[in-house]
């Protein structure tokens, strides 16, 4: 009888330890992020701040003395290759071989020109355009040895579109590693979602209906139910150029070198990881509704919404795995 009291005791105490919530915020990569975790009351506050600061240490094109940075630059760092680094550069160039090149991390001095020029395509020089395209490209980026180089001194990396959605899967491994298996992950936007609820329910994930004007004025298209997934959104539906009518975002497509005229104003993008999502939704915004399309529905390990312009109103498609998960629309 006593040993079924003790057990009862441990079962009691071990159902607790899981069971309080914590939750971790503050700022990163010029955005805000949210860690919401269950545990047994351990603050991990400080070791989440501590592992940003790190990875942007390492990936922070912003910070002059990153890693990335040095790169580009070609200065000399004694150090070994970081793994972060490594490890985006290759699922990069998986990511620009699945895009057939729509994903591209090389676009970095492109990326530089066109911000400088408002993205006026008015204003642009196409002399200056050609001799940027000519170190643009995945394949001056090789491998040599255990690091990776460039074969041209003049190439710079440009992980933007992809380091967010990477620092949410770090942070989600930290977690892991601690024996946290029910969080949601958000960095910006970009979310990863593991286990449940301690009513056992999924989490809720919102997608933002594209909307002109503030972001302050957002309005939910739908709510996706998410476990064990990630999830990242690209929109560039608040600045956008019309035409006869009909609206096209901004995006740089890296194989022309020019913004792509594009008829997708918001690419979600549902996978195992949140480095894939982050970067395929980007590369869906470069693509166009028809080639994105195409792309979503042939990869049998990611789901996707697409919201696009058409002559005469804005449409929204919907993979079937999301639509199983939709919870409203």
């Amino acid at each position: 009888m006593k040993n079924a009291w003790i057990i009862a005791a441990l079962l009691f105490l071990a159902a607790c330890s899981s069971d309080v919530r914590k939750e971790a915020t503050g700022f990163t990569q010029g955005t805000t992020y949210s860690v919401i975790y269950y545990n047994n009351g351990t603050d991990l506050q400080y070791q989440i701040d501590s592992l940003l600061l790190a990875f942007d240490r390492v990936l922070s094109t912003y910070q002059e003395t990153s890693y990335i940075s040095k790169w580009n630059r070609n200065e000399h760092v004694p150090l070994e290759q970081s793994h972060l680094f490594k490890e985006v550069v290759k699922r990069s160039e998986e990511i620009n071989q699945l895009s057939n090149g729509a994903f591209d991390i090389t676009v970095s001095p492109l990326m530089k020109y066109w911000f400088e020029n408002n993205w006026q395509v008015s204003q642009m020089d196409s002399s200056i355009v050609d001799s940027l395209m000519a170190f643009v490209g995945m394949k001056y980026v090789v491998l040599d040895g255990q690091d990776y180089d460039k074969t041209n001194p003049q190439t710079q990396l440009d992980v933007n579109a992809i380091a967010q959605g990477y620092s949410v899967d770090i942070v989600a491994r930290y977690l892991e590693s601690l024996g946290i298996f029910n969080y949601l992950v958000e960095i910006g936007g970009e979310v990863r979602a593991s286990g449940t609820k301690p009513n056992e329910e999924n989490w809720s994930v919102g997608i933002d209906v594209p909307k002109e004007g503030s972001s302050e004025t957002r309005e939910l298209a739908m709510s996706v139910s998410l476990s064990n997934r990630s999830l990242a959104t690209s929109g560039n539906y608040r600045k956008f150029v019309e035409i006869n009518g009909v609206k096209y975002g901004h995006s740089l497509n890296p194989l022309s070198g020019y913004p792509a005229k594009t008829d997708v104003l918001s690419a979600t993008i549902i996978a195992e990881d949140c480095m894939t999502a982050d970067a395929l939704a980007t590369a869906c915004m470069v693509m166009g509704f028809k080639r994105a399309k195409e792309l979503i529905e042939k990869t049998e390990s990611i789901e996707g919404v697409l919201i696009y312009s058409t002559s005469s109103k804005v449409e929204t498609w919907i993979s079937d795995g999301v639509k199983a998960n939709t919870l409203n629309q």
